[in-house]
């Protein structure tokens, strides 16, 4: 078992600064806290140095794992505690303090007010205390093993791909011969090329290399050659030995890096050379070895496989790198691998075990390593009990034997990943199986869970979405639906992956993953990530489950019937509640007192009203009621003064929306109940980065009623999409200067066949432009032809216009 501590170092990292903080604001604290936070302060820095060494240990003992488990949950406890301290002493105080007598009389009685609740806090820090004295004891006791030697170690199953019978190779040749075409051709180009084969582990990309390495062509097309394995914690020395002897030099050992550098280049520099790098994993080790490969205008080539499409592309000019994506198995390929490794001469699959045999597909989803790893083990075996616990488990049941070596591999993709990331991966655990999660939703998520870091220069969704482009890049996560500049809008973990994370997940307590008809939490551990199941018929309502204690819950996530979703007054210190896409009717009692929400996605769901009181959720970040039966939102909704992204769908919002300072996503519909032109009053919000309206402007006869943006309005917009029935819409002249995306959504085009969509040419910052219709008629092929020929200016190559008409691309 591996220790999982990427939340949790980030935690104990931040949690120091965190009590300074708190000791800085104003806040009366009883006597003798002041000095229990200092004291809890400086144990947690101290406790940061040995579990830093602890990630360190490839091999942790139990005593080891045993002590980060006690140390995470003390973390999330006190960071509990933090968090809801001011939040509790100003729930009992009155207005904010004033100076003067009148200020001193009220500070007294808000003292008086708040003594319970500071009593409460008072005792729960010494609680801590106590915890934090006897971690402390317990790692003075402790004695860090020696770290297991070298040889006692699993063996890394990727050797067997540098042996392989090449007649048990399947759907490889088609990737062989187009890096052939990219590696063998030398017509304008005898520059020395660099060539990256990149993809998910367990995908090939070994056998690939090799089996392109040893064909005659190559062997017969360089002067000289050799194949290097890397890894992840190399001896660059011996590597660069082995290459040496490859090419025919013996290195006779005493010689320094320097002189083997010097050895290797010495023998290249005059031939034409094929290096193959296999397994490459650190740019800092790749900046050493390019030192060995002269550019000698004989059309060298260098081939590296690698996990991390970003390496080793950095150092070389686009002209002379080139990367090779290697593709999952096809269906036929997949099916042909697995039947020729479970049986003899590739028989047919009895036709007891068909039926397990395509859900045995569908999770290897054409993973190489995956198929061959299960088809091994179950080669031989006719027993349909056999094949269902051995082909279709996961990688945390007691059957997972034989894929240690399937587990093995995706354990260095992970351990390779910084703490930050494995956190942001694990979370993906939370989602089912297969399910395409949506970016924007994931990024917020990430967000309000506080895995995110703060920058100066850089915004935290930033960050964030850097983060997924980082797991995207290292092939762990895969990409869904890009939009016009390559950014996923949503993705997902291979099935195998997937299993992986949830077994590194439940390990270590991460997140706990119930069915709706569990009655108890697995292993009686505290519930901190909650995500619940409905796996009951069709048409059958989940059965809430009442007993697991949630008051130490921080995130809940549903999938499902609604039913399932646990009493709402149950979560004392959730920050993320997630019910997107539930069926049936929506339960909100209690929704109120979950003083520390950040996140709350009612998204798809039955829910009709929002609590009056919702305006009480001081900390939320993010309201989505889209796709909902909400018409309005509450008045109470302007005192949410970190809402960050209101995305009420068609629902209508109270005047005074355009003071929400922090709002940066607004989705809503066109209109309040008061403001003549609700366009005209949000015009002038400088932090709105992406605006969603959903307009009522129609064709009346002698009358329409436009969507109007005027004049140097939305300054810093980025994102507009506009649904209404008709295209009804002008820009005026320096509209919207920083728009980029503009998306138009109309049901219908004009009955007098005008255009109806004028000003396009204003919008000077306009990249991509999508224009769709429901139906198709007269107007709305006007409002195509117009809308094709206005931006001339903007769009001059038309490359980023997406026009689709009734389901119809144009």
């Amino acid at each position: 078992m591996d220790i999982v501590v990427g939340a949790l170092s980030g935690m104990v990292d931040a949690l120091p600064g965190k009590l300074g903080e708190l000791l800085e604001q104003e806040y009366a604290l009883l006597s003798g806290v002041r000095g229990d936070v200092v004291f809890l302060q400086a144990e947690l820095d101290s406790m940061r140095a040995a579990i830093h060494h602890c990630v360190s240990l490839d091999h942790p003992d139990t005593q080891t794992r045993a002590w980060i488990g006690r140390v995470r949950e003390l973390a999330l406890d006190t960071e509990d505690w933090v968090d809801l301290f001011a939040i509790r002493v100003d729930a009992g105080a009155g207005a904010p303090p004033s100076s003067g007598f009148f200020g001193f009389f009220r500070r007294s009685v808000d003292k008086l007010r708040t003594l319970p609740a500071r009593h409460d806090i008072a005792n729960e820090l010494q609680d801590l205390k106590k915890r934090v004295i006897e971690l402390s004891e317990q790692r003075n006791r402790y004695r860090v093993v020696p770290p297991v030697p070298e040889a006692a170690r699993p063996v890394d199953p990727r050797l067997t791909a540098l042996f392989v019978d090449p007649g048990s190779l399947v759907g490889l040749e088609g990737p062989v011969q187009e890096l052939s075409k990219i590696v063998m051709d030398t017509e304008g180009c005898t520059a020395l090329k660099i060539v990256s084969i990149v993809g998910m582990a367990g995908a090939g990309k070994t056998i690939l290399a090799n089996a392109f390495y040893r064909r005659l062509e190559v062997q017969n097309g360089f002067h000289c050659r050799a194949f290097v394995s890397v890894g992840q914690k190399p001896d660059l020395v011996r590597i660069l030995s082995d290459i040496l002897s490859q090419l025919g030099d013996r290195h006779r050992g005493g010689q320094d890096i320097n002189q083997v550098i010097g050895s290797i280049r010495n023998l290249l520099s005059d031939n034409r050379y094929l290096i193959v790098v296999d397994d490459l994993w650190s740019k800092e080790l790749w900046g050493t070895m390019k030192c060995c490969f002269p550019e000698n205008y004989h059309g060298s080539r260098i081939i590296v496989t690698t996990r991390n499409d970003t390496l080793p592309m950095d150092s070389y000019p686009v002209s002379r790198k080139f990367v090779h994506k290697i593709d999952r198995l096809s269906d036929a390929d997949a099916k042909k691998l697995f039947l020729k490794k479970a049986f003899a001469n590739e028989h047919p699959c009895p036709q007891h075990l068909e039926d397990v045999f395509v859900q045995i597909m569908s999770r290897c989803s054409g993973l190489p390593l995956a198929i061959v790893n299960i088809a091994s083990k179950l080669a031989h075996k006719q027993s349909r009990d056999e094949w269902e616990k051995l082909g279709l488990h996961s990688l945390c049941s007691s059957h997972s034997d034989g894929l240690d070596g399937l587990k093995q591999i995706l354990n260095l993709s992970y351990h390779d990943l910084s703490l930050h990331l494995r956190t942001c991966l694990l979370y993906l655990s939370i989602f089912p199986e297969n399910f395409e999660v949506d970016t924007e939703r994931l990024v917020r998520r990430w967000i309000a869970e506080g895995f995110i870091a703060e920058a100066r220069s850089v915004s935290t969704e930033e960050t964030a979405r850097s983060y997924l482009s980082e797991l995207i890049s290292r092939n762990l996560v895969e990409p869904l639906d890009l939009n016009h500049d390559g950014v996923p809008r949503s993705c997902r973990v291979h099935p195998l992956i997937h299993d992986f994370i949830v077994c590194k997940s439940i390990e270590e307590n991460f997140a706990t993953l119930m069915d709706a008809q569990q009655q108890h939490v697995p292993d009686n551990s505290t519930v901190r990530r909650l995500s619940l199941s409905n796996r009951s018929k069709q048409g059958q309502p989940a059965v809430r489950n009442e007993t697991t204690d949630l008051s130490h819950a921080r995130s809940i996530t549903v999938f499902g019937h609604a039913n399932a979703a646990p009493q709402l007054t149950n979560l004392k210190v959730v920050r993320v509640l997630d019910l997107e896409g539930c069926d049936g009717p929506v339960c909100l009692d209690g929704l109120c007192k979950l003083v520390l929400l950040r996140y709350l996605s009612l998204r798809g769901t039955g829910a009709s009203e929002l609590p009056a009181a919702i305006g009480d959720l001081r900390c939320l970040q993010t309201l989505d009621v889209r796709s909902t039966k909400v018409e309005e939102l509450p008045l109470s909704i302007l005192r949410l003064e970190n809402l960050i992204h209101l995305l009420a769908g068609s629902a209508k919002v109270p005047d005074g929306i355009a003071k929400m300072k922090a709002l940066q996503t607004l989705s809503c519909g066109g209109t309040t109940k008061s403001s003549v032109n609700f366009i005209e009053d949000i015009s002038k919000h400088d932090n709105l980065r992406e605006l969603e309206l959903y307009s009522d402007a129609t064709e009346t006869p002698g009358n329409k009623k436009r969507v109007m943006f005027p004049a140097h309005g939305f300054l810093n917009v980025k994102k507009l999409c506009i649904r209404c029935p008709s295209p009804l819409v002008t820009f005026e002249s320096n509209a919207l200067p920083a728009v980029q995306v503009l998306e138009l959504r109309f049901q219908k085009g004009l009955a007098d066949g005008s255009s109806g969509v004028s000003g396009m040419e204003n919008l000077s910052s306009l990249k991509h432009l999508l224009l769709e219709f429901e139906q198709n008629d007269a107007g709305a092929m006007a409002t195509v032809n117009a809308v094709r020929n206005a931006p001339q200016g903007v769009l001059p190559n038309h490359q980023y216009i997406a026009i689709k008409v009734d389901g119809k691309s144009y």
